[in-house]
């Protein structure tokens, strides 16, 4: 079976093309900007507030498409773009601190401001990882979608063990 980031990533293609406007609200370790860079878009805004992250990834992507930001990604309005895929991976940087997660009530606004930010027909997907503050990030995003008119809202999870899980979002 294919992960969730697998599945984030094939649900995103369907929004990419050669003009494309992405955003990885968790940059991390750069994978999803790869992805991004992969498909030939445009344009990778990238945020992550662990500096020490930021320089290791930089060094493994240099590329005059992406831009990366030193800030939390509730801070994604600073981008004045009309966005065609977002990506969030919620938990914390695997070769980063454990202890630096991403946290309910910016997450949830992060959240806010992309579906403000996304095109008709654009893309965001969210990936669930467990961490401490797991629960009541996962509790409130799924609050604040599960209201939605705006959008399809689809959740993939395996039903037989407990691992990341994705949330699809097409805005109508």
């Amino acid at each position: 079976m294919k992960s969730m980031v697998e599945r984030s990533h094939d649900f995103l293609s369907k929004a990419l093309h050669p003009q494309a406007i992405c955003i990885d609200a968790t940059l991390g370790n750069g994978k999803d900007t790869k992805y991004f860079l992969s498909q030939n878009v445009q344009k990778v805004y990238a945020f992550e507030i662990q500096e020490d992250v930021i320089a290791k990834t930089k060094k493994e992507i240099d590329d005059d498409r992406v831009f990366i930001y030193h800030i939390g990604h509730e801070h994604m309005d600073r981008i004045h773009e009309v966005v065609d895929a977002i990506i969030f991976n919620f938990g914390y940087c695997p070769h980063g601190k454990k202890e630096i997660t991403t946290l309910p009530e910016t997450s949830l606004e992060a959240v806010q401001k992309g579906m403000d930010l996304l095109r008709k027909k654009g893309r965001m997907a969210l990936v669930f990882y467990h961490h401490s503050q797991a629960q009541q990030e996962q509790q409130a995003i799924e609050s604040y979608l599960s209201c939605l008119t705006s959008c399809d809202v689809c959740k993939v999870q395996m039903m037989n063990h407990d691992a990341p899980y994705l949330i699809e979002i097409e805005k109508k």
